[in-house]
């Protein structure tokens, strides 16, 4: 699995229809995909696979159900992308919700595609339009209203208020924080991946809690910034 792909498909079992739909998908599109369920194969190790599934992909499809967001297994998978990309600025983490399910915490801030109530074409459409670097139109829209001989007058747009220079050090200073719990956790996410002991196991388990829990404070204040 040295081979870069597109996308890894983070999901959890019980959403496992839905993971391949999704993968067949964006291979029919001409995307690269790596899914547990066709590339982590008999024989292999199932942590290892999982470290270098994440590493080997440029972007993280996170399948979003109630069933996702309460397992614990499904956490570093996602929380890796977070990690290399925790502002998304590159897009590294996309979420698709495929069930009814409300992400908390730092999956809450971030944009997901919602398959939720549609059909197979529409579903189709709205995965594929959702991962374009763009949502605009290939043509231009209509006109929405009636024509009309008049000219109306240009419309001025207000000019969006900066933030403050001591507002702009603090949102510095929180950014920089949460990278470096990012790295922190993506750290610790590895060194599990490695460790064979049950007790050191846990402590490293509860060390991840605890940065995930920072991380979603400092997120909580940036996103107040903006407000």
């Amino acid at each position: 699995m040295s081979e870069t792909k597109d996308f890894f498909i983070s999901y959890n079992r019980a959403d496992k229809q839905w993971a391949e739909w999704i993968a067949w998908t964006l291979d029919e599109a001409g995307y690269s995909v790596l899914i547990q369920a066709w590339d982590f194969r008999p024989g292999g190790n199932f942590i290892l696979d999982m470290q270098r599934a994440a590493a080997d992909s440029k972007k993280t499809i996170a399948v979003l159900s109630e069933s996702y967001l309460k397992s614990s297994f499904t956490q570093p998978e996602w929380a890796a992308a977070f990690a290399q990309d925790p502002q998304s600025l590159e897009r590294k983490l996309i979420p698709v919700r495929v069930k009814e399910c409300k992400p908390e915490g730092m999956l809450r801030s971030i944009v997901y595609i919602d398959l939720v109530g549609l059909g197979q074409e529409e579903g189709r459409q709205a995965l594929l339009d959702g991962l374009k670097p763009t949502g605009k139109p290939a043509q231009k829209p209509k006109f929405p209203g009636e024509e009309s001989p008049k000219q109306e007058a240009p419309k001025t747009v207000a000019y969006p208020s900066a933030l403050s220079r001591v507002q702009q050090v603090v949102e510095k200073g929180l950014q920089k924080r949460l990278e470096s719990l990012a790295a922190d956790y993506e750290a610790v996410a590895n060194q599990i991946s490695y460790t064979n002991n049950a007790a050191d196991q846990k402590r490293l388990e509860r060390q991840l809690t605890e940065i995930a829990e920072k991380m979603e404070k400092v997120a909580a204040e940036l996103d107040s910034l903006g407000k």
